[in-house]
């Protein structure tokens, strides 16, 4: 015991971190014939694939342990002198499984074997774990169209994926985006051979599927040594050689002509031509010692994509919209923006239609002219009279990606073990042009790369049959970028659109490339041109862990500790973006009706950028965040029927740094501006009578003596605690609570920090530029022309120079200063049974209760009752009191620039700012549970089948409106997501041919053509999703009594919300939900035996296999012609695709 005690205060004061084990525990009691427990009986386990054995002997209780079992099956075997020797075979034991093999010893001294090779899933008799385990047998029998491992986890329907394109292995966001009983997508630790492969928000390498062994998917570990996620853990197992050489090779193929079209609505040729190739290897360097294995997957694939946009017809490009009409078919008007006039008597705006419906040409605004000439037109009439959608292409994305990984197990000694591994895949990605006249407008958004590499190193030393140490380190890498330089256009193209006058240029030194400027057209369906965001990620992640673990009579004690080490390098640059809005050119622009008046187009044509148009510059950044985490565990058993999980657990992550320090730290609302308070602005006193302003606010950016963007708590300890209650030898009761802290590398723009995004917290290194707001509706910038030197300049990246007064004048948002990150309290209440036919059945009652979850908070808003009180007069427009205000180097925003200003802009409490938020306010909170139930048994008597069924409940706090958001009062919101999910999945050997019920004794010819055949499949299923709606003015009832694609409630119950007046409409009804989902894919195969040790198997699979329609959600912004109509085929649904295999066993 004095050795254990050593040990773990080595492991404790080490900075190392502990690992999060794939491997399994085997246990049990060995009693006599009258149950009392035998001590000193000697039981061994054999693993029948590498031949290597261990041996444990009973303790006081009768009971042994086997921890760090690897996957497999095993051969069991327990003996004492005196009684007889009894052996279990054909033990299954799965990825972090605790299995219970329990013997009965006779006195005499017959060898008894009992043959077990038929047992159903055991029982959770020892933890109190919610897990699934997909066993190798469904793992490949299974359609799983992607061939990614991860995507397993979404036959548990308490895993939602928030992933809508196709799940491929190197596409990396598909194995982290996925939601585990509540909300953890971009937040599970995603493991291989306990390894970490999560790098930040996204994940990295995945293996190929012939070479997993199994898969796992953790809801609620109890066990301590589990974290670093928000309570989901998902684990790939990779298979390891054995004394015996084994291999395949495999082919996957599709072709175009056996597959439906991809969408049914747009009529989309299926362009899927897939070339699937690898192969396994693995076997002994030497037998019982040293094995190794490895595997390779090369691609060559097609993805079908389409476009669907709205284009201008010829008449539209000229500025002619006499043809021009509404989805009713009436004209659609067209008015000139610049003869807005704001009525305050009567809280109106009008505007004046261009004659006859034309633009002038003279209006055309000569940069919109230029791009107008690289813009395509129509290829169809449209979807209704307006001609919406009126382009319609389909075209093949074509991908390249090889997918190598070894992994080597040497058996050193009886005591010693180690494996390394090393894992990579590289892909590229290309997009063909769609487009007519091979524009360089289109938006190539698929081009780049995806690297991923991953190494890991493991031992474990057995000190003695009691204690055993395991030591971890591993590396993980990315490379996501995009690429595509075909449509690069240089500084040089972009003069092709603003000759003579290069105002872009500040922004362009850090960019890799310079594409074709960012247009949106924001019409009925919006139409992106040329490139707006797009990334650069080589994030890099390093963990070394260690733990021990010890058998003390009842007791099974594990202590550890884990270090990992993230470090994001990118950019994510966003050049500029170019926003156009009918209600530019509508007949008023307060809460027009765009669905009888305006058209974005033309807005496009008069060149009149929105204000939420913007020119970007954002530096490289490297982003640093080290972690830290120890734990203590103990299972306790007890008594026979009962096992107590406990432990405790501690984690630390730092706030991020970044290296040069460009990060900044808060703005210091509580200081005064000096500059300002010296010669304070003359503000009308009407306003001051309504609002007291404060000068204050101070910027604050990290240092050498403060690196760090926020600090974050030390003392965050995650208590576990679980039972294992066995009824009887069929039941089992599991209770578990466990408490999970959010990793803060893995968050988002208001939660934790995203090592993979802009650099959000960069001002000064990092900027923005807006275009001058209109001015009651008349429009004051313009493409030509968007940042005039003389009344709007380009503000320009000048580091930390301005110190307290950076962001004066401007937008700005920062860290909370009193994170804490986001704490899940996870519960599981299971009870288990096995029923005849070696079925497992168990109901689950899930809960998930999240606090502190973070938010962005407003910190410069006016009080929104001013403006319902004085409706249109605070959108008049005064002169601005910050026009030309003190100097740049104290006053440099762009609020200096303005002319004017409407009244309710200096009614903000700062009004020297503009929008303030402060990011990661962890004050908010989540709910979640659920039902669960689930029928699981694994392959026997020719069948396997998994039946999962989740009900559940989420809802968040939210702001309801501006009128809550000011005084800071939340409601709860309940969560749009489906509530009824469910999946069914299973092998079945068709009951025909040699050695089945009909037709054992085939002829070898006939069984060879109609016998041996087996069936899988997948059917998922899930109800429809909460329509969420925008603002509205709701008169009558919404719902309909049967709702469907053409229309999903009534529409006619929402109207364009009255101007200057709060929401009141609910975000959503329980009544009204969109389309369901289904799918359904399936898979026959057969194995023909070649030779003794060689079989050829041939299989052919169908994806979608009845070619259903799913709809999308239909349209929800009132105005839209669309509203309420399902126009479009939902993301994850294609139409039928068919895929032939051949895969070669040896």
């Amino acid at each position: 015991m004095k050795t254990f005690h050593l040990i773990i205060a080595l492991l404790l004061s080490f900075p190392a971190a502990f690992a999060q084990d794939y491997r399994a525990k085997l246990q049990g009691i060995v009693t006599d014939s009258t149950e009392a427990a035998i001590v000193g009986a000697k039981v061994t386990i054999r693993n029948t694939g590498t031949g290597v054995t261990a041996t444990r002997t009973t303790g006081d209780n009768g009971a042994y342990l086997f921890d760090n079992v690897e996957p497999g099956t095993y051969v069991v075997t327990a003996e004492l002198a005196g009684f007889s020797t009894q052996a279990q075979e054909g033990v299954l034991v799965q990825t972090r499984a605790d299995v219970t093999v329990n013997f009965q010893l006779k006195p005499g001294a017959v060898v008894e074997t009992i043959n077990v090779t038929a047992q159903a899933v055991s029982l959770q008799f020892n933890t109190s774990t919610r897990e699934l385990t997909i066993d190798r047998k469904m793992l490949m029998e299974l359609p799983v169209k992607a061939r990614n491992p991860f995507t397993l986890a979404l036959l548990d329907p308490a895993v939602v994926s928030r992933y809508t394109a196709e799940k491929n292995p190197f596409f990396m966001w598909s194995s982290s985006l996925m939601d585990v009983g509540g909300n953890t997508s971009r937040k599970n630790d995603l493991l291989l051979d306990g390894a970490p492969l999560q790098i930040g928000p996204k994940g990295s390498y995945a293996p190929p599927m012939d070479a997993v062994q199994e898969f796992s998917i953790q809801q609620n570990s109890v066990d301590a040594e589990f974290g670093h996620s928000a309570g989901g853990t998902l684990s790939v197992s990779m298979k390891s050689g054995t004394n015996e050489i084994h291999g395949t090779a495999y082919y996957f193929g599709r072709n175009p002509s056996l597959n439906a079209v991809v969408n049914p609505i747009t009529r989309t040729r299926n362009f899927v031509r897939n070339h699937i190739w690898g192969g396994t290897a693995g076997g002994p360097i030497k037998k019982n010692k040293l094995f190794t294995f490895m595997t390779y997957e090369g691609w060559r694939t097609k993805e079908p994509r389409d476009a669907i946009r709205t284009m201008p017809t010829d008449l539209e490009r000229t500025g002619d919209y006499s043809k021009s009409l509404t989805r009713s078919g009436a004209l659609r008007t067209i008015y000139d923006p610049v003869t807005t006039v704001l009525n305050v008597a009567t809280n109106t705006a009008s505007r004046q239609p261009f004659a006859g419906n034309i633009i002038p040409a003279s209006r055309i605004d000569p940069t919109s002219k230029r791009i107008m000439q690289d813009i395509w037109g129509p290829n169809n009439p449209g979807d209704d009279l307006s001609g919406s959608n009126n382009f319609k292409a389909s075209y093949p994305w074509p991908m390249k990606n090889a997918n190598f990984s070894n992994k080597t197990d040497w058996m050193i000694t009886d005591k010693l073990k180690v494996f390394g591994r090393y894992s990579q895949f590289k892909t590229t990605l290309d997009q063909g042009n769609y487009t007519p006249n091979n524009s360089r407008a289109m938006p190539n958004d698929n081009g780049g790369i995806m690297n991923s590499r991953n190494i890991a190193g493991d031992a474990v030393y057995t000190m003695s049959p009691q204690t055993v140490l395991n030591f971890r380190a591993s590396y993980a890498m990315l490379e996501d970028d995009y690429s595509a330089p075909e449509y690069a256009v240089g500084e040089k193209g972009l003069a092709e659109f603003w000759p003579n006058n290069p105002w872009y240029t500040p922004y362009t030194k850090d960019m890799p490339l310079v594409y074709y400027p960012n247009v949106i057209v924001n019409g009925q369906t919006a139409s992106t041109f040329g490139k707006g965001s797009y990334w650069y990620q080589h994030p890099h992640h390093y963990s070394v862990s260690g733990k021990a673990s010890h058998q003390r009579g009842s007791h099974y004690i594990k202590v550890g500790a884990e270090y990992r080490y993230h470090v994001g390098i990118g950019i994510f640059p966003n050049l500029m973006n170019w926003n156009f809005y009918p209600t530019s050119t509508a007949n008023t622009y307060l809460s027009p009706d765009t669905a009888l008046s305006g058209d974005a187009y033309a807005s496009f044509l008069l060149g009149v950028v929105d204000n939420n148009s913007v020119a970007r510059g954002y530096p490289f950044q490297t982003m640093r965040s080290p972690f830290i985490g120890t734990f203590i565990h103990d299972d306790w058993k007890v008594s026979r029927r009962l096992t107590i999980n406990i432990g405790l657990r501690h984690e630390w992550e730092s706030g991020p740094y970044a290296d040069n320090d460009i990060f900044s730290r808060y703005l210091d609302l509580s200081a005064p501006n000096p500059a300002i308070q010296k010669a304070p602005p003359v503000i009308p006193s009407d306003l001051l009578a309504l609002s007291t302003p404060k000068y204050n606010g101070a910027w604050v950016f990290t240092d050498s003596n403060n690196r760090k963007a926020w600090t974050t708590p030390k003392n965050i300890f995650l208590p576990r605690l679980g039972m294992a209650f066995r009824v009887n030898d069929k039941t089992a009761l599991n209770i578990g609570f466990a408490r999970y802290v959010v990793p803060v590398v893995s968050g988002d723009a208001n939660g934790g920090a995203n090592t993979l995004a802009a650099c959000i917290w960069c001002p000064g290194f990092s900027q923005t530029s807006n275009p001058l707001p209109n001015v009651e509706g008349r429009p004051q910038a313009y493409l030509s022309n968007p940042f005039p030197a003389s009344s709007n300049p380009l503000q320009l990246p000048i580091g930390k120079t301005l110190g307290q007064y950076t962001n004066v004048g401007n937008p700005a948002n920062w860290p909370s200063q009193d994170y804490h990150p986001q704490i899940n309290d996870r519960i599981n209440f299971t009870i288990m049974r096995e029923i005849p036919g070696q079925f497992k059945v168990d109901a689950t009652w899930f809960i998930n209760v999240g606090r502190y979850v973070p938010h962005d908070q407003p910190m410069n808003m006016a009080d929104p009752n001013l403006g319902y009180t004085y409706k249109a007069q605070l959108s008049q427009n005064i002169a601005n009191p910050f026009f030309n205000y003190l100097t740049r180097d104290v006053f440099p925003g762009d609020l200096r620039n303005q002319a004017t200003v409407t009244r309710g802009r200096l009614l903000l409490p700062y009004p020297q700012y503009s929008t303030l938020t402060m990011n990661n306010v962890g004050n908010w909170r989540s709910r979640y549970q659920a039902l669960q139930l689930r029928v699981q048994r694994t392959y026997s008597a020719g069948a396997s089948i998994l039946f999962a069924y989740n009900y559940n409940q989420e809802r968040n706090e939210a702001y309801f409106n501006d009128l809550q958001t000011y005084v800071n009062q939340v409601f709860w919101l309940g969560s749009n997501n489906a509530r009824h999910r469910a999946t069914i999945a299973g092998t079945y050997d068709l009951p025909v041919g040699k050695g089945r019920k009909i037709g054992s004794a085939m002829h070898p010819v006939l069984n060879g053509i109609i016998g041996g055949w087996q069936f899988s499949g997948i059917y998922t299923y899930r109800s429809g999703e909460f329509l969420r709606f925008p603002q509205a003015d709701v008169v009558g009832t919404p719902e309909i009594s049967n709702p469907g694609p053409a229309m999903w409630f009534n529409a006619a119950a929402f109207k364009v919300p009255t101007p200057f007046t709060p929401r009141t409409n609910p975000y959503q009804y329980s009544s009204i939900t969109g389309p369901i989902f289904w799918n359904l894919d399936g898979t026959v195969s057969k194995i023909f035996p070649i030779r003794e040790r060689y079989k050829l198997e041939f299989r052919f699979e169908a994806y979608n296999l009845t070619n259903s329609l799913m709809w999308a959600n239909p349209v929800l912004s009132v105005g839209n012609s669309l509203f309420g109509r399902s126009t479009a085929q939902a993301t994850t649904n294609r139409g039928r695709e068919m895929q032939y295999t051949l895969r070669f066993q040896f």
